[in-house]
C-alpha cells in the first residue's frame, strides 16, 4: 500500500527537518519528502493507487522509541499480553519497545531470548526488542552468560528494576559489557536506604505517615555506579532518573568524559509527590485561606491532583514521585541534554494488584498510551521546544542503543507518528488498549493525541477516520502558523 500525507508540519530531529510538506511512503519505506518549497510547484502526479491521508493540523514525526517497558508475557499475562502492548504502543505512537528482563521465565539465558524474540516477533504489530538480564533471576548474585545472550540477540542487560547492591559484581559486568560493546541498563536506589519506603521523603510522606524514600539514596548507587563505568570505560545507562542531584552527577560525569546517559520518565517530570494527598490538598488550600490556588503553581491547570482521594495507589511507583524541587531539575536537565531520552516505565498491573493498602500496592503505571500528552504539557508550559521534545522521543533513545536514530529521509522505514498537540481529551483507563488500567491521570484533562502509528510502512493504529478523504481535517496548530511565517 502507497500512502501520501499530505500538509502536515513535518518534525524530523535527526535530519534538522521541521516544516509544513508531504510525505509519500511505498513498500514500507519514505520514498519521497515535499517540503513547502516543492508544495507551491508542479510536481510528478503521484498515481490512483496512494491513499491520501490529510494531516493538516498535525505534526508528523518519527515513531517514538521507548526504552523501558515491562511486556509481562511470558508469565503474567493477566497483566498484559504481547498483543495489548503493542496496541497501546501504537496508540501511544511508539514503534519501537525495547523489553526489560521481568519476564517469566527471565531472559538470563540464549534459549529464553531466542524464545522471547520470536514471541514478540509472531505477536507484535511494532517493533519489539529485548534485553537480557544482566544476572542470573535478575537476583544480583551470579552473573548472566553475556556474551552468549549478545549473540542470542538481545540489544543491552539490565536487572530489571532492581539495584545489583554488590560493587565487585557490578564492577564485572561493567567491565563484560564494555568487550560486547553494549549498554547497562541501572536501576539505582541504595536497597538498605530506600527499606520499607513507598513515597519520597519529604513533607507529602511525614504527613500521611508513609516511610520514605530519601534522595541519596538514588544518589549513592548513581554516584558509584558513574565511578564503576568511569574505571572500566563502560556504557552506563541510568533508568528513571528522579532527583536533582543525579542530574547534577550525571553532568559532572558527562563533563569529565564518562559514557554515561540517561532516561526521565513522563510521570517523574510532570507529577510531584502532592499527587499523594489527593483531595487532601485541596481542603488544605481551603483550611489555610489560599483556595483557588493550584497545590503545585508550575503544573498546567488541566492536571490536577484533587480528583484522586489520599492514599490512591495508582500513585506508587518506583522511585517514588519526587518534590517539585526534583521535577524542576529534572526538565533542565532533560532540556539541556544531560537526560538523553523520556522513558515510559510501562508497567501495566491488574485490577486485583490495586485494590490494597498503599504499602503493599506493586508499584507502577501503564503509561504507553499517556506518554506523548503528558510530556506534551512540558511544551504547552512553554519549558521545551517540541523539535527537542520530539528528539527526546526518537533521536535521543536511539543514541542509547548506539543506532541511527529514526528519520523521515527518503529510503528510511516508515515507521511514523502523525499527532495533534492542541487535540483535548479525557483520560479513561477503560478504554485504554493495555490491559493495565492503572494511572493515576484518570479523569485528567490532556492536550495533545496521537491520531495515526504507522509501522514499517502499516498503519498499525489510526483514531477513527482521521485523515481520510471527506473527513474534516483538524484547524492548523500554531505550530503549523509558526513554520508558515518562518518559510515565508
Amino acid at each position: 500500500m502507497r500512502y501520501l500525507i499530505k500538509n502536515g508540519t513535518i518534525i524530523d530531529p535527526a535530519n534538522r527537518v521541521a516544516t509544513i510538506g508531504d510525505i509519500l511512503v511505498a513498500d514500507g519505506k519514505v520514498e519521497r519528502l515535499y517540503d513547502l518549497a516543492d508544495l507551491h510547484s508542479d510536481r510528478e502526479p503521484i498515481g490512483p493507487d496512494v491513499e491520501v491521508i490529510n494531516a493538516r493540523g498535525c505534526v508528523v514525526a518519527p515513531g517514538f522509541t521507548d526504552l523501558h517497558t515491562h511486556l509481562r508475557q511470558p508469565g503474567e499475562e493477566h497483566r498484559e499480553t504481547i498483543t495489548s502492548v503493542s496496541a497501546a504502543a501504537a496508540v501511544g505512537g511508539f514503534t519501537t519497545l525495547c523489553a526489560r528482563p521481568t519476564t517469566h521465565p527471565t531472559p538470563d539465558n540464549a534459549a529464553a531470548i531466542r524464545q522471547l524474540r520470536e514471541l514478540v516477533a509472531h505477536f507484535g504489530s511494532v517493533r519489539i526488542d529485548v534485553i537480557g538480564a544482566l544476572t542470573l533471576g535478575n537476583e544480583g548474585r551470579i552473573l548472566s552468560e553475556m556474551r552468549e545472550l549478545a549473540e542470542a540477540g538481545c540489544i543491552a542487560f539490565s536487572d530489571g528494576g532492581r539495584t545489583i547492591a554488590d560493587a565487585a559484581l557490578m564492577r564485572h559486568a561493567l567491565s563484560y559489557a564494555a568487550a560486547l560493546n553494549l549498554p547497562v541498563m541501572v536501576t539505582c536506589q541504595d536497597p538498605s536506604l530506600a527499606a520499607g519506603g513507598v513515597a519520597h521523603e519529604g513533607a507529602v510522606s511525614v504527613r500521611l505517615g508513609l516511610p520514605g524514600i530519601p534522595a541519596a539514596a538514588e544518589e549513592a548507587i548513581v554516584a558509584r555506579d558513574i565511578a564503576l563505568a568511569e574505571a572500566t570505560g563502560a556504557h552506563l545507562h541510568i533508568s528513571r532518573v528522579s532527583t536533582a542531584g543525579s542530574v547534577a552527577l550525571i553532568r559532572a560525569a558527562r563533563a569529565r568524559g564518562v559514557r554515561v546517559t540517561a532516561e526521565v520518565t513522563p510521570h517523574h517530570l510532570t507529577l510531584t509527590d502532592r499527587w499523594l494527598l489527593g483531595w487532601l490538598e485541596e481542603r488544605n488550600e481551603i483550611e489555610t485561606g489560599r483556595a483557588g490556588a493550584h497545590p503545585d503553581l508550575s503544573l498546567p491547570s488541566w492536571l490536577e491532583p484533587s480528583l484522586l482521594p489520599p492514599y490512591d495507589s495508582s500513585t506508587r511507583v518506583e522511585p517514588p514521585l519526587r518534590s517539585i524541587e526534583h521535577v524542576e531539575a529534572l526538565v533542565a536537565g532533560l532540556r539541556d541534554g544531560v537526560i538523553d531520552a523520556i522513558a515510559v516505565d510501562h508497567a501495566p498491573l491488574a485490577l486485583v494488584d490495586r485494590e490494597c493498602e498503599y504499602g503493599i500496592a506493586p508499584p507502577g503505571i501503564s503509561g504507553l498510551e499517556t506518554a506523548l500528552a503528558l510530556t506534551l504539557t512540558l511544551v504547552h508550559r512553554g519549558e521545551m521546544d517540541i523539535v527537542n521534545l520530539i528528539a527526546k522521543l526518537t533521536e535521543g533513545p536511539a543514541q542509547v542503543l548506539n543506532r541511527s536514530p529514526a528519520n523521515l529521509r527518503p529510503g528510511a522505514t516508515a515507521d511514523i507518528v502523525i499527532f495533534d498537540p492542541e487535540r483535548s481529551w479525557v483520560v479513561d483507563p477503560d478504554h485504554f488498549r493495555s490491559r493495565g488500567r492503572n494511572t493515576p491521570l484518570r479523569g485528567q484533562r490532556l492536550k495533545g493525541q496521537v491520531m495515526l502509528t504507522m509501522a514499517a510502512g502499516k498503519i498499525v493504529f489510526r483514531r477513527d477516520n482521521f485523515g481520510r478523504q471527506g473527513q474534516a481535517a483538524p484547524q492548523p496548530s500554531r505550530l503549523e502558523g509558526i513554520l508558515e511565517s518562518e518559510e515565508t
